[in-house]
């Protein structure tokens, strides 16, 4: 693209210099301060270093304008990169911190889950208790029950033989 752009530069400064040279009459030009007498091609080639010259400082001021544009945005890029390397470091230190929390909360759950075993076994052993206790309250009632039948049936036995005997 520059290549392109300082060939068609060339051939402007080659038109510009032709038209000069053909145009060698005496003209006078008035400005608002006086007037001057000039030969044509002296006013055009002035005219030609004029608006390069306005070009020139044009594009003195676009550069300057670019670099403190540049500069402005290599402050923020530094800037960013500066907040990235903090946001990192401050993202390591949350990882590492819920690490942290998630051992400690697994170790919780551990201990949570053996004082549940522990007290289901609690349970289990005072369930087994208590049935062990109602089997026996309940084989002591049948034994109860067994003699007082025993004795019940001795009784009527005795009666049957005493109307037996009255009889």
């Amino acid at each position: 693209m520059r290549m392109v752009f300082l060939v068609l530069s060339l051939l402007l400064v080659l038109v510009i210099a032709l038209l000069a040279m053909v145009n060698n009459e005496v003209v006078t030009v008035n400005y608002i301060i006086g007037e001057i007498s000039t030969t044509l091609f002296t006013l055009i080639v002035a005219s030609a270093l004029a608006g390069a010259l306005v070009m020139v400082f044009f594009g003195i001021y676009r550069s300057i304008h670019n670099y403190v544009k540049s500069q402005g945005e290599r402050g923020h890029k530094k800037e960013l990169q500066h907040r990235i390397k903090s946001l990192e470091d401050d993202k390591k230190k949350l990882e590492s911190e819920l690490e942290k929390f998630q051992k400690e909360r697994e170790k919780e759950v551990e201990k949570a889950q053996a004082e549940l075993e522990s007290e289901k076994k609690k349970l289990e052993d005072e369930l087994s208790r208590q049935q062990k206790e109602r089997e026996e309250a309940a084989a002591k009632e049948q034994a109860e029950l067994a003699q007082e039948k025993k004795k019940l049936e001795e009784e009527l036995e005795k009666q049957r033989k005493e109307s037996d005997q009255d009889a």
